[in-house]
């Protein structure tokens, strides 16, 4: 437990979200960094090891990252979204709902311009500004 502040790292950071047990952020040159639980794969790292400090995501330059409960989703600076972790409710977008995906997955050929995960849902707003939403549905 941190009762005060505590600084990640010594890196520049432009963006940070956090999920309910991990955190991403994307930092100064457009390199994306996830950390915390990982049980499901949400970090993206190919593995379900937990990471207590930031680990890199995949290589590219992030324009965005949005944090679901257990799967994350982000946007490239070509548009490209991709999304990871959880999976049982479709929340990742790839057509499944099945088990986790443990790194990025392109969902579509579309260009997007942001994502929002919810806890077992994902929605994003494409280019042209449709917003498109896959996951959990039991509220609609």
């Amino acid at each position: 437990v941190a009762a005060t502040p505590v600084q990640v790292g010594t890196a520049t950071w432009k963006g940070v979200e956090g999920g309910d047990l991990h955190t991403c952020g994307i930092r100064s040159d457009d390199t994306l960094w996830c950390w915390g639980a990982n049980a499901s794969g949400q970090l993206g790292i190919g593995s379900t090891t937990a990471e207590p400090t930031p680990v890199q995501v995949g290589s590219g330059a992030w324009r965005s990252v949005d944090l679901g409960a257990d799967h994350t989703c982000g946007t490239t600076t070509d548009l490209r979204l991709w999304c990871w972790g959880a999976n049982a409710s479709g929340q990742v977008g790839d057509g499944t709902a099945d088990g986790p995906r443990t790194e990025p997955v392109a969902i579509g050929t579309a260009s997007w311009l942001s994502v929002s995960g919810g806890a077992a849902h994902t929605c994003a707003i494409q280019v042209g500004s449709t917003l498109w939403c896959w996951g959990a549905n039991a509220q609609g």
